[in-house]
């Protein structure tokens, strides 16, 4: 009899438990961050497409853009002064991303200084149809912290 009832209580105290949650464990923030995906903007739990963000945390200096980005975002290639986020997928035709520096389309963005970098945003999936045929090799939004 005690061991029907240790099987019929052990589930419940369980359940009581896990519903039990104090103020020290840490708690996902993760909803409340907001992600550009091209036609505006949207908070991160919302999107369904396949969206990567990189922060600039101003905590290591980088020499150039490209290693900026190297390794940050997963599925995003970068070697040397090339990016590839959908990896290459013709021969004869151009497989950089489209990249745009704050709204301003930029085929060459080696110039531009990793600590004037607020944010960017890759836009690997669907979600970049919004940008017609250019968008199809994937986008890459950087946001400068000079942006108005």
């Amino acid at each position: 009899m005690k061991k029907i009832a240790l099987f019929i209580l052990l589930p419940l105290l369980a359940a009581s438990c896990s519903l039990f949650r104090p103020d020290s464990m840490p708690t996902n923030n993760y909803g409340s961050e907001t992600v550009n995906i091209g036609y505006g903007t949207a908070r991160r739990d919302a999107v369904t497409g396949s969206v990567g963000k990189v922060k600039n945390d101003n905590n290591r200096a980088y020499s150039n853009i490209y290693e900026f980005l190297q390794g940050k975002v997963p599925g995003v290639m970068v070697s040397g002064q090339s990016i590839r986020i959908r990896g290459t997928g013709s021969i004869n035709s151009n497989n950089e991303p489209l990249i745009l520096v704050d709204g301003i389309e930029m085929s060459d963005i080696s110039t531009i200084n990793p600590m004037d970098v607020d944010s960017v945003d890759v836009i690997k999936d669907g979600s970049s149809s919004i940008y017609g045929v250019r968008g199809a090799n994937g986008v890459v939004l950087i946001k400068t912290k000079n942006a108005k």
